[in-house]
């Protein structure tokens, strides 16, 4: 997370040109910054493609409060890679830095970190588990943690795949903007506490 990225040497680094809450007119576009590399062998599962063995994920790290769609109301703006890491012949040793440094504590930039990835069990939200023993089971569960649901049934943090919190809203399907059809859970960026930390 936030560290350095198998990025060819000749393939352009992307940048921001959308404005943020206090850039001035004529403000120059900003680098992404690199938030995750996943390599498929470390989390495998059906959302790779056959041929693309790394996972990369950067964003702008200023604050946009009106970014254009896809991307939801006062969230980073994202950019997506996925390739072949056998096809990078020379890697670019120095991104350039963002142009709008935003101030400390405010913003979208990771701290770098490496992590250790664990298989764990994910389920959906409580109202979209199927009715009888697991429904009721989970709710008792609920009930005796008093966490609200959200916690228990979807795992927070840094993820790949199966189900979103809903902690802001209720649970809805975001249709894809090309077919209309319920788009799944790629990634999750969270800066939540791994569980039994202070």
């Amino acid at each position: 997370m936030g560290g350095p990225l198998l990025w060819p040497a000749d393939e352009a680094w992307p940048y921001c040109d959308v404005p943020d809450e206090k850039s001035d007119p004529g403000t120059p576009a900003t680098a992404m910054v690199a938030v995750a590399q996943v390599y498929r062998k470390n989390a495998p599962g059906d959302w790779w493609p056959e041929d693309k063995d790394v996972f990369q994920l950067l964003w702008c790290p200023d604050v946009h409060w009106d970014p254009p769609a896809p991307h939801a109301d006062v969230s980073p703006i994202a950019e997506i890679r996925r390739r072949s890491s056998a096809e990078v012949r020379r890697v670019l040793t120095s991104p350039p830095s963002p142009v709008r440094q935003e101030d400390p504590d405010y913003g979208y930039s990771p701290d770098p970190c490496t992590l250790a990835p664990v298989p764990l069990v994910d389920s959906p939200y409580p109202q979209a588990l199927p009715d009888g023993e697991l429904l009721k089971s989970v709710q008792e569960y609920v009930g005796a943690t008093g966490d609200g649901g959200d916690v228990i049934t979807q795992v927070a943090g840094i993820k790949f795949g199966k189900w979103p919190t809903w902690h802001l809203t209720e649970p809805y399907d975001i249709p894809c903007l090309t077919c209309g059809a319920p788009c799944h859970l790629m990634f999750t960026v969270a800066s939540d506490q791994p569980p039994g930390s202070r």
